[in-house]
């Protein structure tokens, strides 16, 4: 008995987020686990959020908002991973991943954006080539909401 075989179509693959090599990523602590902190923060490498933090942080590279982190104020840096709770804008980034425990309440700016299953998002986006300018420019705003 022949049978004809119809192999299965292709199928979209769906990219898997940067979270897991940005977690693993080596980065400086720089709001301990039970720590409150309130002002500016700027850092020239990877940086990472544990604690409470109430201004504005920036990193020239990679910033981490861990599960245990509640952070209330603006966020700049070129990569973003929110697994904890932010209430505030991020601006200027190339890439934002919200983990799958993220809670976020704000503006996003972002050449790319992605939001896991399970995470919280309520706010506004802007996306594409205006949404992460050069430092020290301004771009037409596109919001989605």
């Amino acid at each position: 008995m022949s049978q004809d075989f119809n192999p299965p179509l292709p199928t979209a693959q769906i990219p898997r987020p940067p979270m897991q090599a940005w977690v693993d990523e080596r980065t400086r602590v720089a709001v301990g686990r039970n720590t409150n902190i309130a002002g500016k923060l700027i850092f020239q490498e990877p940086v990472r959020i544990e604690g409470r933090f109430r201004g504005e942080v920036s990193s020239v590279e990679l910033l981490v908002v861990t599960a245990e982190a509640i952070i209330e104020g603006k966020l700049r840096a070129p990569r973003l991973l929110i697994l904890g709770e932010v209430t505030g804008d991020v601006i200027g980034a190339l890439q934002v991943v919200l983990g799958p425990a993220a809670k976020v309440n704000g503006r996003i700016q972002s050449g790319s954006l992605t939001i896991c299953e399970g995470a919280l998002f309520n706010g506004d986006v802007q996306m594409g080539a205006d949404a992460a300018p050069p430092a020290g420019t301004s771009s037409s705003r596109i919001a989605a909401s």
